[in-house]
């Protein structure tokens, strides 16, 4: 291979080498951190949400909470709910933070309506 074609060779793999390391993600210890603390939050909920129904307005069953996942932000936590077939079937992600217990029920604010427009994990 002549002198010229080495050089661009190792040219283009500088270049390759330096698009993967600008593509990294940059991480810190406080992300780090902060992962940690929403995955301790996920697993501490799962033993009390786990396998209890979910209730929406005028007393329509949801379905039963799976699990209790990280959302792909990284901040919020869903509750992972078998939806009814009556309601559309499938997983669907409710955000814990809108759920509330009156009494032993857990519940949600929606309609038959809403829940079946709620996209299927």
């Amino acid at each position: 291979m002549s002198r010229h074609h080495t050089g661009w060779i190792c040219l283009l793999a500088l270049i390759a080498l330096a698009r993967t390391a600008s593509a990294q993600e940059l991480r810190s210890p406080l992300m780090d951190r902060g992962n940690s603390v929403i995955q301790e939050n996920a697993a501490s909920l799962m033993p009390t949400l786990r396998g209890r129904h979910l209730y929406a307005d005028q007393g329509v069953r949801v379905g039963r909470v799976r699990e209790v996942r990280v959302g792909q932000d990284g901040t919020t936590l869903l509750a992972i709910v078998a939806r009814r077939r009556l309601l559309g079937g499938g997983e669907i992600g409710v955000p814990v933070s809108t759920l509330s217990q009156v009494g032993p029920v857990l519940t949600m604010q929606g309609t038959r309506d809403t829940i079946r427009a709620i996209p299927p994990l």
